[in-house]
């Protein structure tokens, strides 16, 4: 099964990770005991971004920064997991990997099952 990892952080941080935590975080996807990356990627910052939306049949677009926006989605992970349980496990990892070398940033996961895709047969 696959899971999306949505990893959300205060972009307001302006110092780069410690690197214990990005040699920490290279072995973490190495370890493919409870889930293996099929892709990954942290975002740029909301400040580079447009949003698109729609509402009563109109089009908007807004260029970033967005001023309501303190917490947002810094990165994602594609992950396959034999199990839920597995997908938390590896989930719950990564997380106590930023808990133990960056205590100082707030991290909050999101794990969602893919439901589906357009691309998939």
């Amino acid at each position: 099964m696959r899971y999306l990892v949505l990893i959300h952080v205060d972009e307001n941080v302006a110092e780069p990770p410690p690197e214990g935590l990005i040699d920490a975080m290279f072995a973490h996807v190495a370890d493919e005991s409870h889930a293996k990356v099929v892709t990954d990627a942290g975002l740029a910052p909301t400040s580079a971004a447009i949003r698109v939306a729609s509402q009563g049949g109109e089009v908007m677009m807004t260029d970033g920064p967005f001023a309501e926006t303190k917490e947002v989605v810094g990165g994602f992970m594609l992950i396959e997991a034999a199990t839920p349980e597995d997908a938390l496990a590896w989930t719950r990892g990564f997380v106590d990997l930023h808990a133990e070398h960056w205590p100082e940033l707030a991290v909050v996961t999101e794990l969602r099952q893919v439901a589906g895709s357009l691309t998939d047969s």
